[in-house]
This record gives C-alpha cells, sequence and structure tokens, in this order.
C-alpha cells in the first residue's frame, strides 16, 4: 500500500469499511449508476464488499480510493485488474454538485499514482458506448479504442501518451 494522493484541490484516501454508505449512496444514486455495474442489498452488503477489498489491497492487487475535497467526500476511483504493465481503472463516480474540474483533477492524480507511484506503463479500462461524455474525456486525453463491442468501447491508453498531455494539467499537480 503506498501513501496518500495529493492534487491542489482534492486528495485520495484509500476506502475503508466506514466508506460504505457513501459509496453505496453513490452507486444506487439513479442520477450516478447508470453506466456502472448494479449494485444490490444494502449499505451492510458494501461494508462486507469493502472489508474483502480490504484484503485485495493488502496483497496489493486493488487500489479503491475515496476522493476528498476539503476534508469531504466527493467521489470514488479504483485500479484493478493489475497485469504486468498495465491497470484497468473504473469506479469513477463524483457526487451530485461536484464540478468537472475536480472530475478531472481526479483522472490526473489515478494517472500520476498508477503511472509514477505504482509504475505501470499502460493502462487498459472499458466505457460504456452510451457513455459519451466519457468517451469524450478519453479521447481528449489521447486513450485510444482497441475493441467494441455491442454495450461497451475498450481503451488503452500509454504513459507515454500522458506525459504528452501532462503539461497542459499541470496546475493540478502538486509540486
Amino acid at each position: 500500500m503506498k501513501g496518500p494522493v495529493r492534487g491542489k484541490s482534492i486528495s485520495f484516501r484509500y476506502a475503508t469499511p466506514d466508506d460504505a454508505a457513501f459509496v453505496f449512496g453513490l452507486r444506487t444514486d439513479s442520477s450516478r449508476n447508470k453506466f456502472v455495474s448494479t449494485v444490490t442489498g444494502e449499505v451492510e452488503d458494501q461494508r462486507r464488499w469493502l472489508e474483502s477489498y480490504k484484503l485485495r489491497e493488502q496483497r496489493d492487487e486493488e487500489h479503491y480510493f475515496i476522493v476528498e475535497q476539503n476534508g469531504e467526500q466527493v467521489g470514488t476511483v479504483r485500479i484493478y485488474d493489475l497485469r504486468p504493465t498495465s491497470f484497468c481503472w473504473g469506479s469513477w463516480m463524483m457526487k451530485p454538485g461536484v464540478s468537472g474540474t475536480t472530475a478531472l483533477e481526479s483522472a490526473i492524480l489515478l494517472y500520476e499514482f498508477a503511472f509514477f507511484e505504482l509504475g505501470f506503463s499502460h493502462s487498459h479500462f472499458d466505457v460504456r458506448i452510451e457513455n459519451e461524455r466519457v468517451v469524450a474525456f478519453h479521447k481528449r486525453f489521447g486513450a485510444k479504442i482497441v475493441r467494441t463491442t455491442a454495450l461497451d468501447h475498450f481503451f488503452e491508453y500509454s504513459r507515454s501518451d500522458y506525459e504528452k498531455i501532462r503539461p497542459k494539467y499541470a496546475k493540478f499537480l502538486v509540486t
């Protein structure tokens, strides 16, 4: 497990079972969950899932973060499906009313952590075709669609591609 991740206006901390109500609330919010896997059960089921996640975190198999701004929980993001040189990321959700700039900064911090702290050279992830705003976001960053199914676009993104756009977003990084 690595230390905290900090940007100019947000930070990441590792999710704990005590975050179950917040995570469950995000994942069951109909204005937020159209493009994520369905959640069933109750807050206690989310707590149990987070307890099992902590075991994967200890084995360095997964990193699930709570995004905080001014000490308040504002979102989640997760790194998983770790391969020798590549990681997948998702569970990227912000609570209603959070600015697009905060979401952008969270993506930048995620790439900083995965590429420079964890040492990955590539990322792989999928986005629902209907999630046009997120598809456009990843394309603007330089991610490439490598495959498409009836439901999803599958992307790849390299550290070298990120390094090309990194100066544009340096204002979000703590130096």
